[in-house]
This record gives structure tokens, C-alpha cells and sequence, in this order.
């Protein structure tokens, strides 16, 4: 497939769960436990599709989804929480989310909700 995905979940065992099983469906997948740290490899590749928590040391989930919509409008991102609320819903759809996972992930709705993602 060649599409690169970027994973910023601070919670190891879900950062390297969500790798493998992305990693094994084709895709070259970078996870990070920061928003900082993912800005930095933002910066230096092109990924297709972010996967971020909200809840995140620093920078919130929703602040790296800002700023990555502002320095690429086309660059896909997934928020997932385990603090799912109508409230961060909608801000993060408004905001440019194609979608609002919530905690736990199941493995096969979110290797769905990527593929429309990319297809879209």
C-alpha cells in the first residue's frame, strides 16, 4: 500500500498494539507518545493519516489536530478517547476530524475507518 500512518498514543501497549496490526494489514506505520514528538516527525514525513488521543502529555490531541489541519488541510486524522464526550464529538469533526473513536479500539473498525479515510 505505501501509505504512511503516524499513531500518537502515550499509552505504550495501545501505541504498539495499534502498530503491529496496522504494520501486518500493509501499511508503514511511526507511532509517538507525544504531540511534540509528532510534530517533529510530521515535519520531516509525509504521512497519509494521523491516529491520535486526545489526552496526551502537553500538547492535547485536539490542539495537534488544529495544527496539523492548518499546515495540511488534507492530511486525514482519527481522534480516539477513552473520554468520549458529544461536546469533544463535534469540536473535533468541526475542527477536520474524519472520525471520533472511542476507547477500547476495536482492530477491525479502526483498520475500516482508515481505509475510507485514505479512500476518501
Amino acid at each position: 500500500m505505501g501509505k504512511k500512518l503516524l499513531i500518537v498514543e502515550d499509552e505504550e501497549t495501545l501505541r504498539e498494539s495499534l502498530t503491529r496490526v496496522l504494520t501486518q494489514e500493509g501499511y508503514e506505520v511511526d507511532g509517538v507518545s507525544s504531540s511534540e514528538a509528532a510534530l517533529e516527525t510530521i515535519a520531516e514525513k509525509d504521512y497519509k493519516l494521523i491516529i491520535t488521543d486526545i489526552i496526551l502529555p502537553g500538547i492535547n490531541g485536539m490542539q495537534l489536530l488544529k495544527r496539523c489541519k492548518e499546515k495540511n488541510p488534507g492530511l486525514k486524522v482519527i481522534i480516539i478517547t477513552a473520554f468520549a464526550s458529544i461536546e469533544t464529538a463535534v469540536e473535533a469533526i468541526r475542527t477536520g476530524a474524519f472520525d471520533y473513536l472511542v476507547k477500547p479500539i476495536q482492530h477491525q473498525e479502526i483498520k475500516e475507518v482508515i481505509k475510507k479515510a485514505l479512500q476518501a
